[in-house]
This record gives C-alpha cells, sequence and structure tokens, in this order.
C-alpha cells in the first residue's frame, strides 16, 4: 500500500506545522448556489484564510450530510451540474487557488460509474490533491481505490469516528496519507450551537495509531469550537456553516461578505 505521494496537501499542511499554525478546512457544493456564484465563494474562502477546501460533486444521496448540504446537493443537481462540470470547475480554479489545495469530496457512486481509474487520473489532471469519500467499502475495494487514487498523484483522505473500532483505525492508519479526517460526534454532518467535548480520548486514541495529520469536522460552526480543538487535531473542519452562512445573506454579495467575515472570525 503505497504512502508515498507528496502533494500540496502535504506542502500546506508542512508549512503549517513549521509556523505552529491550525489548518482550516472549508467546504463547498460545486454549482451551488450556480457555477458562477461558486467560483465566487471558493476565491472568497481562499482570500479569507482557508488553508484546503472541500469540492462536493454534487449527488441525490449524500448520506453523511445533513439537510444543509443535502438541499445544495440537489439545488445544484436541479441545475444540471455533472462530474465532467466538477472537473471543469476544478481545472479551471485550481490555478487561481495560490497554494490552497482542493480536494474532491463524493460518493463512491460517483467515481464508480464514471470509472475508477479514469475519475482518479481526470482528477488529478484537473488539479486536486486528494479524494474525500466516505462510504468507500472497506478491504479489497478500498485497496483497490487507494492504489489507483494515489497512482494519480492523488491522497485518498479517510474518515475516523468515535466508533471508529482499534481494528479499522489500524487499518486507516497503514494507509492513510495527506491526513486522516476524524468526525466529532458519529452520524451526518451539520453545524452545531453547544460545545465540543469528549474528544481527547478519541483522539489521543487515534494519535497513537495514525502518523499522519488530524483533522476534525462534523459540527464546527464557531471560533470556539476550532479553540477548543486546535491543540487537539492539526486541521479544523467547516462544512454546513459555510452554506447556512451564505443562505442567511440576502444576496451573493452580502452571502460572500458573511463568508468571509466568518472564516475570518474562525481563523481568530
Amino acid at each position: 500500500m503505497s504512502k508515498s505521494v507528496s502533494n500540496m496537501i502535504d506542502q500546506r499542511l508542512g508549512r503549517l506545522r513549521d509556523e505552529g499554525g491550525h489548518g482550516l478546512m472549508a467546504h463547498i457544493v460545486v454549482g451551488y448556489p450556480d457555477l458562477a456564484a461558486s467560483e465566487r465563494i471558493l476565491l472568497t474562502l481562499r482570500d479569507s484564510g482557508a488553508d484546503l477546501i472541500e469540492l462536493q460533486i454534487p449527488f441525490t444521496d449524500p448520506l453523511a450530510d445533513g439537510p444543509t448540504i443535502l438541499k445544495a446537493n440537489l439545488a445544484a443537481l436541479e441545475g444540471g451540474v455533472k462530474v465532467a462540470d466538477c472537473l471543469k470547475f476544478a481545472e479551471r480554479m485550481a490555478r487561481r487557488m495560490g497554494g490552497v489545495p482542493l480536494l474532491f469530496m463524493t460518493y463512491i457512486n460517483i467515481p464508480f460509474t464514471y470509472g475508477l481509474e479514469r475519475f482518479c487520473t481526470d482528477s488529478a489532471n484537473a488539479g486536486v490533491s486528494g479524494l474525500i469519500v466516505p462510504d468507500i467499502p472497506p478491504d479489497e475495494p478500498m485497496e483497490h481505490y487507494h492504489e489507483l487514487a494515489t497512482g494519480a498523484g492523488l491522497h485518498p483522505i479517510y474518515i475516523l469516528s468515535p466508533s471508529s473500532t482499534d481494528e479499522r483505525i489500524g487499518v486507516i492508519g497503514s494507509y492513510a496519507g495527506g491526513f486522516v479526517y476524524c468526525t466529532a460526534r458519529v452520524g451526518i454532518t451539520g453545524a452545531r450551537e453547544q460545545q465540543i467535548d469528549g474528544l481527547k480520548d478519541f483522539i489521543g486514541h487515534v494519535r497513537a495509531r495514525v502518523d499522519t495529520p488530524l483533522a476534525l469536522g462534523f459540527g464546527i460552526s464557531r471560533a470556539e469550537h476550532v479553540a477548543q480543538v486546535r491543540d487537539l487535531v492539526d486541521v479544523s473542519v467547516v462544512g454546513s456553516k459555510v452554506i447556512d452562512t451564505f443562505n442567511n445573506a440576502e444576496d451573493t454579495d452580502a452571502g460572500l461578505a458573511a463568508i468571509k467575515s466568518f472564516i475570518e472570525g474562525l481563523r481568530g
């Protein structure tokens, strides 16, 4: 199992480590509310201080996502956004990101239908640095996916939750490159207002078995959350709250300004 990939994700996280900084990964749904607005949102995230950005390829049944991201997926699909559009979007935007890595987030049906090897190759050629596929099957399908992704120069990013078994953590540790995405709770994504707690044992357990940087998501929505986890993990992930922040604004310009203020507030 190859762990020899080194790309923009490693460069960005290495710089953060050298500077003693804490990373922030943001999440958008490509084509929400439309492709033109997605471009502006992506550039706003770049300019506001996001260190990595997930580009979600819209899917009809995003099982790990809460209502905010589900609605954004469905709206993008209703707008006619397809995998080819997402690849073109990534290729168009990657050269404008100024060293901020882009990762595709999607569900396994999409790359399998597209053709897994072709999907990995086309994603890498578009300038994407990593893939996040929450529902990748374990064992042989995961190994095949891993080899194709790393062979294309991509980091396949794997997910662990507080319910992950020691065996699962060990398997992910043997595969992991770039970083491992830890979830703050079991279930679906979504912003929440209560404090994130009970994570020290879980993160410590993962740290003992995984030698890559750790990211933490699923519920991070406030500066207090980032402050609480910055000494536990290397990267905080914010997704639903970015979309909620945009949606709560009166128009696109106001939404972009609100996202800028929100991300800058998380950065502190």
